[in-house]
């Protein structure tokens, strides 16, 4: 009985024993954060302040300053061809409106334009018109043979038609631009008055003519150009009628080869 009684106090020892050794870790406390030492926001108005003022260079920031706006503007706005003491000829095409009321005129012309700077340019121009009668001038003429024929009195269709013309020209070119068709490339054109006179040669003679009017020019590369210009004609015809002062609208097209 007592050995009984010791076997059971040996076994409930072993068992505190096991349960002490395998029972939750204590808790620790928890360390305390070390504090994070920050950095003095660093002060850049010194730097700031020497780039405002180049380095306290004042003799380059006195040249800055004193760029002026249209020197940038001329160096982006560089124009791709260059037009000092170049040639530029070239052939047209055109039609005069206004003047008599009884022929219509188209002229085949050639030109030549000696560009002394880009906003300046001599030129020549020579045309050879081409004569027809109007509907009207028509109409007057078939009514003369009519009265022909029937023994009556015929009256003459009183024109005196343009043959050719020769000018001398002054182009003055004050505004100019670039533009891109299609994204295939970019093209120079400028906008140009002009005025001269010279000689035009009627079915009557030859006589004074001047003229005066404005085109644009596009100079598609370093060689190809077009042109469209609307020009005034003043010339005095000379009619069975007698002489009279005509007042002449003709617009031509055309395209060149800069040399």
């Amino acid at each position: 009985m007592k050995n009984f009684k010791l076997l059971s106090a040996t076994v409930l020892l072993i068992a505190l024993c096991s349960q002490n050794s395998f029972a939750a870790p204590k808790k620790t406390a928890p360390r305390k954060a070390t504090p994070v030492q920050t950095q003095a926001p660093v002060d850049n108005s010194d730097i700031t302040a020497d780039i405002d003022s180049l380095g306290g260079n004042e003799k380059l920031m006195n040249m800055a300053q004193n760029i002026k706006a249209e020197s940038r503007s001329r160096i982006v706005q560089d124009r791709i061809v260059d037009r000092r003491n170049r040639l530029e000829v070239g052939v047209n095409y055109g039609m005069n409106f206004g003047g008599d009321a009884y022929t219509k005129t188209q002229a085949l012309g050639v030109a030549a334009d000696f560009h002394i700077t880009p906003r300046w340019s001599l030129g020549a121009r020579y045309y050879d018109f081409g004569n027809s009668l109007t509907p009207e001038g028509k109409r007057i003429f078939e009514q003369a043979k009519a009265n022909y024929a029937a023994g009556g009195r015929a009256y003459a269709v009183d024109i005196d038609y343009p043959e050719n013309a020769v000018m001398a020209v002054l182009n003055w070119y004050p505004v100019y631009g670039k533009t891109s068709f299609m994204d295939i490339g970019v093209t120079q054109f400028d906008m140009y008055l002009l005025g001269g006179g010279g000689q035009i040669t009627l079915s009557s003679g030859s006589t004074a003519v001047y003229t005066a009017g404005l085109g644009i020019g596009a100079w598609i590369n370093k060689h190809l150009t077009a042109r469209a210009e609307i020009r005034y004609m003043n010339y005095e015809d000379q009619p069975v009628t007698g002489a009279r002062s005509m007042n002449v609208v003709t617009g031509n097209v055309g395209f060149g080869w800069m040399l």
